[in-house]
């Protein structure tokens, strides 16, 4: 009867074993009988071969208590953590089981926890791994945040805002472009130079554009525009001729003409063109005070232009000589008591106007001996050239009225 009750526990224990665990003693059991016939088997032949095969028979056992010790080792380790994790199950299971754990279960299964943590912890990464790896992760985190701003209306949003423009409204402007409202704005940056083009060629008035960006969605566009020269007197009505010398094909709303406006008589595009050219060295004083301007060609010269003022003189110069002669003017119109014409044509002398010019060659000849045309390839100082072409023009007024005394 005691001996029943005796092996009765063994029973229970070899009951509780997990599946693992038996596996690991029959293992344990075969390694034991292993052993037990290769020691068998040593001292037996041991016994046959002496002294040599003793040693060899040792060395052999000694091998195999080793690698027995091993094996032991490995398997107690093992044992120990099937037992931990069986034991941490067990201590899940009676958590869940029982909501409220009492203080010692509680320290008990932390403890089993961190035993499991440390059982299963893995090596940390090296430092220099993770250096290697850095460029390949920001350079991914770039390329995710990119792509998702180009899947957001952000990606798209866009202001222009110009500025500048007074006779170009600002929706030609955008259409002359070519910017899209699904236009990326990166694209829009890269590409603003060749908006920029775009809206130079879209009309004659505009002179220049620039096109700058603002973080965040921000686009200054500046233009500037060419300015009204004079107005091309056509047919009842007034096209405007920019500084360039571009004819503009619209007339010009007669409300529109400012008060005092320079009036071009004749139609010829190229002495157009030409004459602003001429015009653009001349002084802002000497344009004002322009009129009108008529192609009135003479034998020798076919471009000579009539200028009438607006202080009641008038101006005979060829388009070519413009820049050279015109600016004398402003130091000759002091000296002309009445309405005076003042012949540029060669050499520069004035006569009253509805006068006779008696002495028009020799004026020209005076006008030239004191130096008023410069020879070609040489230039004279501004104030000495107005002021000889001033006193030419003086004697050749005062030979004039002594020609008309006698």
């Amino acid at each position: 009867m005691s001996k029943n009750n005796h092996d009765e526990p063994k029973e229970e224990v070899t009951e509780h074993l997990s599946e693992w665990q038996k596996r690991n003693k029959e293992y344990l059991e075969k390694k034991a009988q292993a052993e037990a016939e290769k020691q068998k088997e040593a001292e037996e032949a041991a016994a046959e071969e002496g002294e040599e095969a003793a040693a060899q028979a040792e060395e052999g056992m000694e091998k195999a208590d080793r690698e027995a010790e091993e094996d032991e080792a490995e398997s107690e380790a093992a044992a120990e953590e099937a037992e931990i994790e069986e034991l941490f199950d067990e201590a899940v299971q009676a958590a869940e089981a029982e909501p409220e754990l009492t203080e010692k279960e509680r320290k008990k299964l932390e403890k089993l926890q961190k035993k499991a943590e440390k059982a299963t912890a893995k090596a940390p990464i090296a430092r220099v791994h993770l250096y290697r790896a850095l460029p390949v992760l920001l350079g991914s985190t770039l390329l995710f945040l990119l792509s998702l701003y180009f899947l957001t209306p952000l990606a798209t949003m866009k202001t222009l805002e110009f500025s500048g423009n007074q006779a170009v409204d600002q929706e030609t402007l955008l259409q002359s472009s070519r910017i899209d409202d699904r236009d990326y704005t990166l694209t829009t940056l890269l590409n603003q130079s060749n908006y920029a083009r775009n809206m130079k060629a879209s009309s004659p008035w505009i002179e220049q554009v620039d096109m700058t960006y603002q973080f965040p969605v921000t686009f200054q566009v500046t233009v500037k525009e060419y300015a009204v020269l004079a107005y091309l007197h056509d047919g009842g009505q007034y096209y405007p001729i920019l500084t360039n010398g571009q004819v503009i094909e619209q007339a010009a709303a007669a409300d529109s003409l400012p008060e005092t406006y320079l009036a071009v008589e004749f139609t010829d595009r190229g002495l157009i063109k030409e004459f602003a050219q001429q015009m653009a060295k001349i002084s802002d004083v000497i344009k004002k005070n322009i009129k009108t301007v008529q192609l009135t060609p003479s034998k020798v010269t076919s471009d000579l232009l009539t200028l009438t003022m607006y202080d009641g003189n008038k101006i005979l110069v060829p388009i070519a000589h413009i820049s050279k002669k015109l600016p004398y003017y402003k130091g000759i119109q002091p000296q002309l008591e009445a309405p005076s014409v003042v012949d540029m044509e060669a050499g520069i002398f004035s006569y009253a106007e509805g006068a006779e010019a008696q002495g028009e060659e020799t004026a020209s000849d005076s006008a030239t001996d004191t130096g008023t045309e410069q020879p070609a390839g040489e230039e004279q100082p501004a104030e000495e050239s107005q002021e000889d072409g001033a006193a030419a023009a003086q004697n050749s007024a005062e030979n004039t009225g002594n020609t008309e005394n006698r």
